[in-house]
């Protein structure tokens, strides 16, 4: 699905020069770039200056790669005052057929990236926070609410004091007045993001918690508040865009949790084993 940005800068073709033509080539080739980029990344990646770049955001009568961004943003998860209704009329309009071949390719391309970032030495101290941390607690703002509840029905099998936070009191109450020395808090958030997300980290950071952050690559305010920021990418050409690298990424979580645990996740496991028989809950 061709987006508006790219078909602008397929008009303008002949106006560019050949400098331009490269960052042309380089949007053409990587339609939702500009979304994650910045001016520098796109000088960097078509080879020319960054003055280059401005010149060429100008010539397609935006002011800045900022301003262009904002446009894009618009188009493909729309602006405030947009419902939700108006973008589905839209999104089924101008939607490709589906292409399940394409839609493998970049899902495997997310759990590439995911399994990149997890290698990064940031993600040991998220680890060794979930970890050994005396509490931890999970929440995901608008759709991502699944996957803090699924992290957190897996994480208390492997060890304790792990919770759900819902907002439901309003306060978030029961991580802001934990008495215990060391917390962390796992916020999972994609674009738009919910407006109690910064505020609920920056809560949590200055209440001497440490804040981990799972979220898309368009998030443009985690890092200003946290060090551990997971930013993954999400796939096109759905309506509720999948976000495959996140799954898999607190999957991988769960899995480098228990190792560094080690023994200690035999003892929980015992523990919740007592508890299963004494319930009765399954089947086999």
């Amino acid at each position: 699905m061709e987006n508006e940005f790219i078909a602008l800068v397929n008009d303008r073709q002949d106006v560019f020069t050949k400098l331009e033509r490269r960052i042309a080539a380089y949007f053409v080739a990587h339609p939702t770039a500009l979304l994650v980029d910045t001016s520098g990344t796109i000088a960097d990646r078509a080879h020319v200056s960054p003055m280059t770049v401005t010149r060429f955001f100008k010539k397609l009568g935006f002011e800045s790669a900022a301003a262009a961004k904002d446009a894009l943003k618009n188009e493909l998860y729309g602006s405030e005052l947009r419902t939700i209704g108006k973008r589905f009329d839209d999104f089924q309009r101008s939607r490709a057929a589906s292409d399940h071949e394409a839609h493998y390719q970049s899902a495997a391309a997310a759990t590439l990236r995911a399994c990149e970032v997890c290698q990064q030495p940031f993600w040991r101290d998220i680890v060794g926070l979930v970890a050994r941390s005396d509490s931890v607690y999970a929440t995901g703002f608008q759709t991502m609410g699944y996957l803090a509840n699924g992290l957190v029905q897996r994480l208390g099998y492997v060890r304790a004091n792990v919770h759900e936070l819902d907002g439901t009191d309003g306060v978030y109450a029961r991580l802001l007045t934990d008495p215990a020395p060391r917390r962390t808090l796992i916020i999972i958030d994609t674009y738009r993001y919910g407006r109690n997300g910064p505020v609920l980290a920056k809560a949590a950071r200055d209440r001497g918690a440490d804040v981990v952050i799972f979220c898309d690559e368009l998030c443009d305010w985690a890092a200003a508040i946290t060090p551990y920021v997971v930013a993954l990418p999400s796939e096109e050409g759905f309506f509720f865009r999948p976000t495959t690298a996140i799954h898999f990424s607190l999957n991988l979580l769960i899995q480098d949790v228990i190792d560094e645990l080690g023994d200690s996740v035999r003892e929980q496991m015992k523990l919740l084993s007592q508890a299963q028989e004494l319930f009765g809950q399954y089947m086999k």
